[in-house]
């Protein structure tokens, strides 16, 4: 399997198992393509020879029935594989077997040790070595152990070591794991104080630009309220000026009126007085019939005077229409 296949692997590991010790393998194994033959050899080729791979210290005695199932499980639990070589036997010139640590794994989260497989089937026989392991767990293909674990090698996810119990110090990997444990809390708090520290930085910084844009209202606003004061300013002294001038026009509309009603007056006198002239006219018109033609008294004066007062009234009457009209 490609290392890249085993980047990839490695973080469903510690997204799953966060807090526990991981069945893993050794760090010095060898990665191999083999296939499972029957409940305890398995096949490879390698190097244009036939390897016949056999886990070490493990037998089966099981019934036909048990075979099939456990030949079901190795097909799921052993899609990739590690070996680590105790004996190789050369058994003819293309074949090979090999006594060896077995190792197992489905997606790489975690890996079987073969010789853990009677913890899973009582039809295996051989011996599996437990060692005490106070306040630790550990997750593995044939179960789950809490301070009483299978020996073999484990994977502490905290700090990425890989170990082998019984001979790890497993108090010092539990202390570390504690203090990893705290110092992870430590770092979500700091995280958070962060998050906090940038939210009320990020706050402030908002209500910054908040003040900005209402100071930027507010001086908007008091020079509105001032061209608005200006103009008011300006239409006060308009309608001063407006009043001023209605004022005048007031003054000279009273003094058309009383000259007007001067004039009125001087008209029905001149009407009056026409009108008296027009009646001596025709009474003198009359005398002037009634007197025989060619008489010996000389002119009437009067004949003279009333043309001359006729033609003054009707002088004063143009000039008083002619102001009327002006008007």
């Amino acid at each position: 399997m490609s290392k890249a296949k085993w980047v990839w692997l490695t973080p469903l590991l510690l997204a799953a198992y966060a807090l526990a010790y991981v069945s893993w393998v050794p760090p010095h194994v060898m990665l191999v393509q083999a296939y499972p033959m029957n409940a305890t050899h398995f096949t490879a080729y390698v190097n244009y020879t036939t390897v016949y791979i056999v886990q070490a210290n493990l037998s089966f005695h099981g019934f036909p029935s048990e075979a099939q199932a456990v030949m079901q499980y190795l097909y799921s639990q052993c899609r990739y594989m590690a070996v680590d070589v105790l004996n190789a036997t050369q058994i003819s010139e293309t074949e090979q077997l090999w006594i060896a640590d077995v190792y197992c794994t489905a997606d790489g989260s975690m890996w079987l040790w073969l010789r853990w497989l009677p913890l899973r089937f009582t039809a295996y026989s051989g011996y599996v070595e437990f060692a005490n392991a106070t306040n630790a767990t550990a997750v593995t293909p044939v179960g789950t152990f809490v301070n009483y674990i299978p020996a073999g090698w484990y994977l502490d996810p905290a700090t990425k070591a890989v170990f082998r119990v019984p001979e790890a110090n497993l108090t010092l990997l539990t202390y570390v794991d504690s203090l990893s444990a705290q110092l992870k809390a430590l770092k979500a708090e700091l995280d958070k104080s962060k998050a906090n520290a940038s939210q009320a930085a990020s706050l402030i910084a908002g209500l910054e630009a908040q003040v900005a844009r209402l100071g930027a209202q507010r001086r908007a606003l008091e020079e509105a309220l001032r061209q608005r004061e200006s103009e008011v300013t300006a239409l006060q002294a308009n309608l001063r000026a407006a009043q001023a001038e209605n004022e005048r026009l007031r003054s000279q509309l009273a003094q058309l009126k009383a000259e007007n009603d001067q004039l009125k007056a001087k008209l029905a006198f001149m009407n009056q007085t026409l009108a008296r002239l027009n009646d001596q006219l025709t009474s003198l018109k009359a005398q002037l019939a009634a007197q025989p033609p060619g008489g010996e008294e000389g002119a009437n004066p009067l004949m003279y005077a009333l043309p001359i007062a006729l033609a003054g009234v009707a002088a004063a009457f143009v000039i008083y229409r002619k102001k009327k009209a002006e008007e």
